[in-house]
């Protein structure tokens, strides 16, 4: 195996110039993830210039044949989710159950700056992944553990997807929220958003955390381990409902509406609008637009609490305003007069939204008969250092000899034992 020399600050000398276009240009990572949670956070990297080396096994990565896919039919190298998770990053295919493809699997992890697992926690031990094994080869490692549970407790073993960390974090309970209500907990079931919310969350976190690590080690010189269970990532953005938790007798969701109204959707002429006139100043000024009706001043409905109290007499009175106009003209007339308002978009309907094509957030892509379709970019402007899709996600083992050959001096010989 191939020994890396310890260090104890950043290794800038093969790429020094790109430090300066990209933040992390000159790390390098390795990720090996069967999840959302961890593709993403190892995406973050790449985004931000490190060079990311996604491992597949022999059969590709799961997403490959999650879709969708431009042309409607399963194609491995073009799933919507894969290409998204694995933007910025090169691909290389390894059995590392076989012995000859765990010893390059290390060789590359020695080489490294980070090492992104995404696993059960079993298989994370099982595999020999955590760092103090790890580091006796390459003491500034830094290696995160991405897991539904954790690496510790009496469920970390427990395998687990983006539906049950949701579930185990307690947001599918949480859900829905305001405006929406629930009618009867007893009958109504758990709740979940149709993305993967919990990976997201997580890989978000995880990223944060291994900055965090990475300024560390340039202090301390040595690497850490991350333990982020996925489980506790939702949670953590959870306060309000901990807190209720935690303050107050534990409770099933609630089917009153509580808070201040409106802070609701209404359907108008071409869908919905999203109101949020809890104040009282932008109470009056809804008020005035709606050309001050009888009703407004009645005493059930003169502050936020009030209204919501009486949001079933409230609603259908609101009704008969916003259903004669259209979303885009509630906005408007409303964000005039300083009262928080917008349309109530389809996700078809942000995609070609005129804000979102200035920003330039969705990238055009073409698929392998012409296909065209758009993918989210990066939210974040960095003044400095654009997002660039420099590099589109990897075919399966688009890159095994050139990673090889680059970070480690393979020779012909010795990639013919690891190439699957």
């Amino acid at each position: 195996m191939i020994r890396r020399p310890p260090r104890s600050t950043l290794d800038r000398s093969s790429a020094a110039s790109d430090v300066y276009k990209r933040q992390l240009s000159g790390l390098k990572v390795v990720e090996l993830s069967d999840h959302v949670a961890g593709s993403f956070c190892a995406r973050l990297m790449g985004d931000a210039g490190a060079d990311v080396v996604k491992v597949e096994p022999p059969n590709g990565d799961r997403y490959r044949w999650s879709g969708p896919y431009p042309s409607g039919s399963p194609d491995p190298e073009w799933s919507g989710l894969f290409l998204y998770l694995n933007s910025n990053k090169r691909g290389v295919l390894l059995d590392i159950e076989s012995s000859d493809g765990r010893t390059g699997f290390l060789d590359l992890v020695t080489a490294a700056d980070f090492l992104v697992v995404g696993d059960n926690s079993l298989e994370i031990e099982r595999l020999g992944l955590r760092r103090d094994k790890l580091a006796k080869t390459n003491h500034g490692l830094i290696v995160t553990s991405i897991t539904p549970f954790g690496l510790t407790g009496p469920t970390s073993s427990y395998l687990g997807d983006d539906l049950i960390a949701i579930s185990a974090g307690g947001m599918a309970y949480a859900t829905p929220g305001i405006p929406d209500m629930v009618r009867n907990p007893d009958l109504e079931p758990p709740l979940r958003s149709n993305t993967n919310m919990a990976g997201y969350l997580a890989g978000v976190q995880a990223a944060v955390a291994r900055v965090a690590a990475l300024l560390s080690r340039e202090i301390r010189g040595i690497g850490c381990e991350i333990d982020l269970s996925i489980q506790e990532a939702v949670a953590a953005v959870m306060p309000f409902e901990l807190a209720h938790a935690s303050y107050h007798e534990p409770k099933a969701r609630r089917p009153e509406i509580f808070g201040v109204m409106p802070n609701t959707y209404l359907p108008c002429r071409d869908g919905y609008v999203v109101i949020m006139a809890v104040m009282d100043s932008h109470w009056r000024n809804l008020m005035d637009l709606a050309d001050n009706p009888d009703w407004a001043e009645l005493e059930v409905f003169s502050s936020g609490v009030e209204r919501a109290r009486n949001w079933d007499a409230l609603e259908p009175l609101l009704l008969e305003w916003t259903m004669a106009h259209t979303g885009a003209e509630i906005a408007q007339l409303a964000q005039d007069r300083g009262i928080p308002c917008f349309p109530a978009y389809t996700v078809g309907q942000m995609v070609d939204s005129a804000h979102v094509t200035e920003r330039r957030f969705m990238r055009d892509l073409e698929g392998p008969s012409g296909e065209k379709f758009k993918l989210p970019g990066y939210p974040v402007r960095m003044e400095r250092t654009p997002w660039q899709l420099f590099k589109s996600a990897p075919k399966l083992g688009e890159h095994t000899s050139e990673v090889f050959e680059e970070w480690l001096g393979y020779s012909g010989e010795q990639l013919e034992h690891i190439t699957v």
